[in-house]
């Protein structure tokens, strides 16, 4: 059960933060002025690291889960 609700968390952290990376991307590429897309930059930033972060742990938990499986 445990499992399931970490994945689950896991997928609505990815979907959240990947959708938040593209609007603010879509911010930034859609400013007339690089003045008015500097302030999207940072949060672009953190967004698309989320995103990258929680990749590698749903990532590291599925091989944890299947080396488990087999020992």
């Amino acid at each position: 059960m445990r499992s399931i609700l970490f994945a689950a968390v896991l997928f609505g952290g990815i979907l959240f933060t990947s959708n938040q990376t593209r609007v603010e991307g879509l911010a930034i590429n859609l400013a007339p002025t690089s003045r008015q897309a500097a302030p999207h930059a940072v949060p672009f930033l953190l967004y698309s690291v989320a995103t990258g972060a929680l990749l590698a742990c749903g990532t590291a938990a599925a091989l944890a889960g299947l080396v488990r499986e087999e020992a």
